[in-house]
């Protein structure tokens, strides 16, 4: 597939809040958090996952699979099955394929589109998996609906994300004013940017409004506890996740660089402790609907 980068949008014209092509400082690092991310919590989401009803014989498409960390993972839950892949950035689609062409026995088809009006037919999945991908959506119920409209009916959503006032917690504890400073200049940032970092409180709701019933709820905590503070770092590397909000204001500069330094003091207590918390929601597609 040949794909060229987009251009840049103004603001008002984002499609998504997260990373552009050649938006991110650091993009190897931010593939090395992605993976981390994808892989830290996953033994537990899986469970999860199970306890929804996923089944090794589903049809199944993964919404905004980026690098295809996830999609690895979910061809293992449905070995019976199929994967179908949507992604709305060639860039992503190009490093999914290269990565899954050498890690997956039988990688999955890939399709460039948006969840917000997706190329695909209807009642075409058993379940619709979207991870930290409705936070970036600026029509979260219209991508709601439309993940409803693929899936066959009976079948069911699973939509995982995060509540930045809701992120876990550090031990022993820090500078917390200056990270809750920090935490309110990225919701403002991805709000700009037509995102939603406290979306985890309005899926149920949202849920509803796009037409699904038996809604259910499952937190997953990951602590630095039971893996390592190496799984973890990445996900508190504030000059990293936060450069993008300095370039676009730098009077934030001075707050990120302290809560940096604070970080780097955390991590270098022998008996620090970090625990992340997501959330996981489900809900089913009626059977007449």
């Amino acid at each position: 597939m040949t794909t060229t980068a987009p251009a840049t949008p103004t603001e008002g014209e984002f499609r998504q809040s997260y990373y552009g092509a050649g938006e991110h400082p650091d993009p190897e690092g931010e593939l090395n958090r992605l993976r981390l991310q994808a892989t830290a919590s996953w033994p537990k989401e899986a469970r999860v996952l199970r306890e929804f009803g996923i089944r090794p014989d589903a049809d199944l498409l993964e919404v905004g699979s980026g690098p295809g960390f996830t999609t690895e993972l979910l061809l293992q839950e449905v070995p019976q099955g199929s994967v179908t892949c949507l992604e709305l950035e060639p860039h992503q689609i190009a490093e999914a394929t290269g990565y899954l062409q050498r890690r997956a026995a039988s990688p999955p088809r890939i399709i460039e589109g948006s969840i917000l009006d997706a190329p695909l037919p209807d009642a075409s999945f058993d379940l619709v998996h979207a991870r930290f991908v409705l936070q970036h959506v600026p029509d979260p119920v219209q991508a709601l609906t439309e993940m409803r409209r693929l899936l066959r009916p009976g079948g069911r959503t699973v939509i995982v994300d995060i509540d930045d006032r809701l992120w876990g917690s550090v031990h022993p504890s820090a500078d917390l004013p200056v990270i809750e400073k920090i935490i309110e200049g990225r919701v403002a940032m991805q709000a700009a940017r037509g995102g939603d970092r406290l979306i985890g409180r309005r899926v149920p709701a949202l849920l509803r409004e796009a037409g699904y019933t038996d809604i259910r709820v499952e937190a997953v905590a990951v602590s630095s506890d039971e893996l390592g503070m190496a799984a973890l770092e990445p996900q508190l590397n504030v000059r990293s996740r936060y450069a993008l909000m300095v370039d676009q204001n730098p009077e934030a500069a001075a707050a990120v660089a302290h809560v940096a330094d604070l970080v780097d003091q955390f991590l270098a207590l022998p008996d620090a402790s970090a625990m992340l918390l997501v959330f996981m929601f489900t809900g089913v597609k009626p059977e007449q609907s």
